[in-house]
């Protein structure tokens, strides 16, 4: 007899518990396990290459690419912040710094580029690139950098390379020298012309390009791979300095934007 009440017992309770009548200190129901998962959700990491100059080149660069007497050091900006400093001298015809180490962007990957220039050099210097989304192996390519950055006639522009190697300019802008700029490149990085494309943002603000829309479809991957490089790339006639900070690689603009 007392064995079937403290049975009995038992199962009252489990019955009560089970209704929401009766909750034991410690256990969550389902609707507070849900409630404490969106309080505390799981945070994806999307930055796939952070190119800071407080990494060290060794972390950064896979290749420093220097035609003449120019230099790639690192110097404190105004707010303190570690800078990238690309030095071309007059009469030398490349400073860049070849990236992204340890990191590859594949077919098909939707990435954003973002980093931060201050140029100094003429208004009117004409340079091939300041930036380059650059073709590797160079032998056999055929765009040899779909996309490339450049100064000319007082303008930067946004240079946009086809498999026959002829440029069409997507976007221009009256060049700012002495002053901050923010770039963030988005592309979907694809061999074909239907599928591959480019966005742009620049200081913050999406541009329209010249087809008339915010996006332009284009072959953005050539031969194995391509890289980015930052720099100065031409511009022989001139001396001319390329300050670079916040590289970064993303899977979202907010992270390329920092």
């Amino acid at each position: 007899m007392k064995k079937t009440k403290l049975i009995a017992a038992a199962f009252i309770c489990a019955g009560a518990f089970l209704s929401g009548c009766k909750k034991e200190a410690g256990i969550k129901t389902d609707k507070e396990e849900v409630s404490a998962s969106s309080l505390s959700p799981v945070q994806i990491m999307s930055v796939l290459f952070n190119g800071d100059a407080t990494n060290g080149s060794a972390n950064v660069w896979k290749d420093i690419n220097i035609e003449g007497s120019g230099t790639v050091t690192t110097v404190n900006d105004e707010t303190g912040t570690l800078t990238w400093k690309f030095l071309k001298p007059a009469d030398s015809h490349r400073t860049e710094g070849h990236g992204a180490k340890n990191y590859e962007a594949a077919d098909g990957d939707v990435i954003y580029i973002g980093w931060t220039s201050k140029i100094y050099m003429p208004l009117t210097l004409k340079t091939e690139a300041i930036f380059q989304w650059k073709s590797y192996p160079t032998a056999g390519s055929l765009q040899n950098h779909p996309l490339m950055l450049r100064t000319k006639s007082g303008n930067l522009e946004l240079q946009h390379f086809d498999d026959n190697h002829v440029a069409t300019v997507p976007w221009s802008t009256p060049l700012s020298v002495n002053t901050w700029l923010k770039f963030v490149i988005c592309m979907k990085v694809s061999r074909d012309p239907s599928v591959g494309y480019i966005e742009f943002w620049y200081n913050g603000v999406k541009q329209t390009l010249s087809n008339g829309n915010q996006r332009l479809y284009c072959r953005t991957l050539d031969v194995d791979y391509c890289d980015p490089k930052w720099g100065i790339y031409g511009g022989d006639t001139s001396q001319a300095t390329h300050f670079v900070k916040k590289i970064r690689i993303a899977s979202t603009y907010a992270d390329a934007a920092q």
